[in-house]
């Protein structure tokens, strides 16, 4: 035995813990899951060499590349049927107020409910102790100043103006933390109010956390998003008989409430409760900002007007008749799956570190067959080592760009054997696996979009997909704008005007929000709306109206719709317009777009007319164009013209 570890057939084996769980292959259960995808976490994750990983996470894959497969999901209604959150979230911004006025209206009602649970133990034999806490700008020993809020001004405050006792305050933070060990549910815990920036954001709760008043203005977005779960969890998971112990409640100072919702609704999904997002109410004096759900009406003159716009549609292969374009059963199914394989597998090179190399090659497992009896057995220089991949879960991972489960493990076995044909040793490529299987779905993405793209082409040549309106007796070909729209506003929400001030005349429907539109997107409003050649705009609606589908699964929802004046030749003539800021050119979305317009420009142009029929259709011309902030205003009165 020597110093750093013990000998076998001239090899040092290194004694680590980590030698142990590549050699057992544990089983890994990862909390808050959804932290564990940046390349180092991979790294480690795959270094343990394990032979089952269990996630648990609020938000599971969330914009994440690889796909967990999720076993068991748990809906916030699922909570809220079991009684263990705490809902409605009521928020009350103190307008026009400062974080001293906040804390006091705040601190009234922690005393309004604990008079309430002093009821509930009176009459249930329950004790309930209400909590605030108070988010604030610095906690730091050396940050307190004149200028910042921090957690001292906040103690000091309570105990001097408030009347709060000393040893019912707590401070929390990376450099403090007064909590320690202390029970929070016990009777003999005296704290009502926890002060922390930081430290509380996540992985803590407590059922008796009743109020969250965030005293810092500049960064009261992000703390109602982050902390909004510290104060939902519900005391013993049962609800009382006192509605006021049943909810939570929410303080902010000076906030756009609308925003401060939109905060609070925002940590409910990123808490994995997004279906509660309604539960979330504005009180108090920006009650008034609350949403409500509108219904737009197109003008008066555009009222009776009857417009179809075409859809994608594809043809039965039998009958000949059309249908709208499935882009799974129209266009995935047709592409020959057995021809995609893994182009940059005689280039591709597992990552060679320093320090994976370090951890991944003391141990040779072609040694070590007579240490443990599960282990490959000892291999002569012409046998092949057993590749010990998990080789479905890594066929799962392929499958949202391989859809076909039994393709996807071809390449991989393809992949595979290359690399050993090459020679690579069979520990590099355990333990970079996930590298190579990022590698392959980069590539094959790419290959997928080229052949859907070549595909959409040559089905729109050969007639297999159209793009015009159809004269027929199935509606579901043409698609009719819609004689409403529904829209989530406020009180507090302005009315899009003209750039003198004027109300708008040619948007469809009345009335425009600002909200609706963005900077650039109010520009190009203003400009249809005192163009001459415009008849009538309609900003369209995301997931409400006509959108375009193409040869990628996600659909495109255009940003206007412009109808232009006859031009004596009794054609409808339609701009689509789509505005992209200038830090989007040149991305992979803006050039499918671009792409995608082109095309469906080009077609457009090409269709013949239906006639008049039963529809009435009138023959319509289709220009699609991609307008870039920096160079918009010269483009688009050809595209009006």
């Amino acid at each position: 035995m020597t110093e750093e570890g013990f000998r076998i057939g001239g090899l040092t084996v290194k004694q680590s813990l980590g030698n142990v769980l590549r050699l057992v292959r544990p089983l890994v259960v990862i909390d808050e899951g959804h932290k564990a995808y940046s390349n180092t976490a991979l790294e480690t994750i795959a270094g343990y060499n394990p032979r089952f990983l269990l996630e648990l996470s609020a938000t599971p894959n969330s914009g994440k590349e690889y796909v967990s497969n999720v076993l068991v999901n748990v809906t916030g209604t699922a909570l809220k049927d079991e009684q263990m959150i705490k809902l409605p979230i009521n928020l009350d911004n103190q307008n026009r107020a400062d974080w001293k006025h906040t804390l006091s209206v705040a601190q009234d009602k922690l005393a309004d409910l604990q008079k309430d649970a002093e009821k509930v133990r009176n009459n249930e034999g329950r004790y309930i102790r209400p909590i605030m806490l108070i988010r604030v700008e610095r906690t730091g020993k050396e940050q307190r100043d004149k200028t910042s809020m921090h957690a001292e001004d906040i103690r000091e405050y309570l105990v001097e103006k408030l009347g709060a006792q000393p040893d019912e305050i707590k401070v929390k933070s990376a450099e403090l933390d007064e909590l320690g060990d202390e029970n929070l549910l016990s009777e003999l815990s005296k704290v009502r109010y926890i002060i922390t920036k930081d430290a509380l954001r996540e992985g803590w709760d407590c059922p008796f956390a009743y109020i969250l008043a965030v005293l810092s203005k500049t960064t009261a977005a992000t703390a109602l998003t982050q902390m909004i779960g510290r104060v939902l969890r519900q005391p013993g998971a049962k609800l009382t008989d006192t509605a006021s112990l049943n909810e939570c409640y929410v303080f902010t100072f000076d906030q756009e409430v609308q925003k401060a919702v939109d905060s609070v609704r925002r940590g409910l999904e990123e808490e994995g409760m997004g279906d509660l997002a309604a539960n979330v109410r504005a009180t108090g004096k920006g009650a008034a900002a609350a949403s409500r759900r509108e219904l737009l009406h197109r003008r008066k003159e555009f009222s009776s007007m009857k417009t179809f716009l075409p859809r994608v549609l594809s043809r039965h292969y039998a009958t000949g008749e059309w249908r709208q374009f499935d882009y799974d059963r129209d266009l995935l199914s047709r592409l020959d799956w057995a021809k995609f394989s893994y182009t940059n597998r005689a280039i591709y090179t597992p990552d060679e570190k320093e320090t994976i190399e370090r951890t991944l090659t003391r141990v040779d497992v072609e040694d070590l067959g007579h240490m443990d009896d599960e282990l490959p057995k000892a291999k002569t220089s012409e046998e092949q080592v057993e590749l010990e991949l998990d080789f479905p879960a890594l066929v799962r991972l392929l499958l949202d760009v391989i859809p076909n489960p039994w393709q996807g493990a071809r390449i991989l076995h393809e992949t595979i054997a290359a690399l050993r044909k090459r020679k690579i040793k069979e520990e590099r490529i355990i333990a970079n696996r996930l590298f190579l299987v990022k590698a392959m779905r980069d590539d094959l993405k790419r290959q997928v979009h080229d052949a859907t793209e070549a595909e959409f082409r040559r089905m729109l040549t050969a007639d297999e997909l159209s793009f015009r309106l159809e004269s027929s007796n199935d509606p579901k070909l043409n698609w009719e704008l819609a004689e409403t729209l529904e829209l989530d506003v406020t009180d507090e929400d302005k009315v899009l005007l003209r750039k003198n001030g004027e109300p708008l005349e040619k948007s469809l429907f009345k009335p425009v929000y600002q909200k609706q539109v963005n900077g650039l997107e109010k520009d190009m409003a203003w400009y249809l709306d005192s163009d001459n050649a415009v008849s009538w705009w309609h900003r369209i609606a995301v997931h409400q109206d006509w959108h375009l589908q193409g040869w990628q699964r996600s659909r495109v929802y255009p940003d206007f719709l412009a109808c232009l004046h006859d031009a004596g030749d009794g054609k409808v003539r339609f701009t689509v317009l789509e505005t992209k800021g200038l830090h989007l050119k040149g991305n992979d979305d803006t050039i499918y777009k671009e792409k995608l317009f082109g095309l469906l420009t080009q077609h457009s142009q090409s269709a013949l007319s239906v006639g008049e029929l039963k529809l009435g259709l009138k023959q319509q011309q289709m220009r699609f164009e991609l307008m870039l902030e920096n160079n918009w205003w010269e483009k688009l009165p050809a595209s009006l013209s």
